[in-house]
């Protein structure tokens, strides 16, 4: 019997075994095969995130981001277009958005990123080169506030931004100068905050506008004002990012707001939840991301790396420690590099955007690793010379037990269940030659060829619908 001629449930069987460029290329054979392969979403799997193809970094005092990731294969195609990390499909030198790039948030295969200084947003998809300039909001600003987005690819292919305002500031009077006593403190410093209900800048890709909506509290305030500004306003004090992180997880979005809490926004309710942190990260180098088992917290100090994770049941959130290891356990990186002829991934520059001769893809389950079995090491490796408090969270996997840590631009792929850790490559650009040991913020990129955005080279292929 012809394959053509098969019931359907048979020919999907058959159907959803080919890979993803045979069965999109399926697709375009016959009417019948493709109503089969849209009816039961055959590529639906192929085209929502599952692997990590790199990570986003922004670096201390340089105007532009960095791709760090899998070296391109020149033997065998990719299953997703190649990744052009650098965003050289958009308009730039002579055009109009990449004179300046930093990186504010990723989620699901979306980056949102800045296209001008301090002014204005942009989001853009790097495995179908699609991008979108943003409106600018009408009252809220974009380089005070904190941007972050919403996608899931799987449940609609529009997106959301949300600008996370700052807590109100003390206002100086207009004859301070002549003030022989400092002015009363304001009452709204007594205020909670988050206030209640709490009205938010929100853009929608569905409508191109900007919009602002109110989220009610539901339980206690985090604080005062006054409380919050007595946290640091950024982290990089302690080697950390310029602004903090979040999470779009299963409809909520998960912001880490200036002080010790994350603020849960379910857009569905219009509600949010104050949930506070399992440990003191004063001192501490902090990490919300998101891993195998969904919303999770790291931190690293004094050398101990703990992470817990988020269990929500029945409204209620409770921190559940999940791992802790002792990364004076694990040898100095540069010591690590110094085994290997390159690691797997490459930092993309301007002239070699990760191009080479010789492909090592990266696979986490490759046992040719370099271990080290912390619970069987007792003993802490001593070195004057090398410190264990500059190890830092570039991110979580989200799919395997997996955190990639890095030291000094050396980084590690580090895994929690085994201890196991695989060197990756050193994440300095060339071109970055200020003396800092560290980059800022760290993104881990899934790519996704699902979304619809108004500007690129596959706007009119992309397979996606309302």
């Amino acid at each position: 019997m012809e394959v053509a001629a098969l019931p359907g449930d048979a020919l999907a069987g058959v159907l959803r075994r080919l890979p993803l460029r045979s069965l999109a290329a399926a697709r375009c054979i016959c009417k019948a095969w493709r109503d089969v392969i849209d009816a039961r979403a055959l590529l639906l799997p192929h085209l929502l995130p599952h692997s990590v193809r790199g990570i986003f970094l922004n670096y201390i005092d340089h105007t532009r981001h960095h791709f760090f990731g899998r070296r391109r294969s020149s033997s065998s195609p990719p299953p997703f277009p190649e990744i052009d990390g650098s965003l050289g499909f958009m308009p730039n030198d002579d055009g109009r958005i990449l004179q300046w790039s930093s990186v504010f948030d990723h989620c699901n295969g979306l980056l949102l990123f800045e296209h001008e200084w301090e002014s204005g947003l942009c989001v853009c998809n790097p495995a179908t080169r699609q991008w979108e300039v943003l409106p600018r909001p009408e009252e809220a600003s974009v380089y005070s506030s904190l941007a972050y987005l919403a996608f899931d690819p799987a449940v609609s292919p529009h997106y959301e931004v949300f600008l996370i305002p700052p807590e109100p500031k003390t206002p100086v009077p207009s004859n301070h100068w002549m003030l022989t006593e400092h002015p009363a403190e304001p009452p709204y410093h007594l205020m909670e905050w988050p206030p209640s209900p709490f009205r938010l800048d929100v853009f929608s890709s569905r409508t191109g506008q900007w919009e602002g909506i109110d989220f009610v509290r539901e339980g206690q305030a985090a604080g005062t004002v006054q409380d919050k500004r007595l946290d640091p306003l950024d982290l990089t004090m302690f080697g950390g990012p310029r602004w903090r992180y979040a999470v779009f997880h299963q409809g909520a979005l998960y912001v880490h707001c200036r002080g010790p809490f994350v603020m849960r926004l379910s857009l569905s309710q219009g509600k949010y939840q104050v949930i506070k942190f399992p440990a003191n990260i004063e001192h501490g180098k902090v990490y919300l991301g998101k891993s195998t088992h969904g919303v999770c917290f790291g931190i690293i100090h004094e050398s101990q790396l703990r992470v817990w994770i988020l269990i929500e049941s029945c409204g209620q959130m409770e921190w559940v420690s999940k791992y802790q290891h002792n990364l004076r356990k694990l040898p100095s990186l540069p010591n690590v590099s110094g085994k290997f002829m390159g690691g797997p991934w490459v930092i993309e520059e301007d002239n070699n955007i990760g191009e080479s001769e010789e492909s090592r893809e990266w696979d986490s389950d490759n046992d040719d690793l370099f271990t080290v079995e912390v619970e069987d090491n007792e003993n802490e490796i001593e070195d004057e010379e090398y410190h264990h408090d500059n190890f830092y969270i570039l991110g979580f996997h989200p799919y395997k037990e997996v955190v990639f840590l890095v030291q000094q631009f050396e980084v590690l792929a580090y895994h929690l269940d085994s201890s196991k850790i695989q060197y990756m490559e050193n994440c300095r650009p060339k071109c970055y030659t200020l003396n800092h040991s560290n980059a800022y913020e760290s993104f881990l990129y899934t790519p996704c060829v699902i979304g619809r955005l108004l500007h690129g080279d596959n706007t009119d292929q992309n397979p996606s619908e309302d």
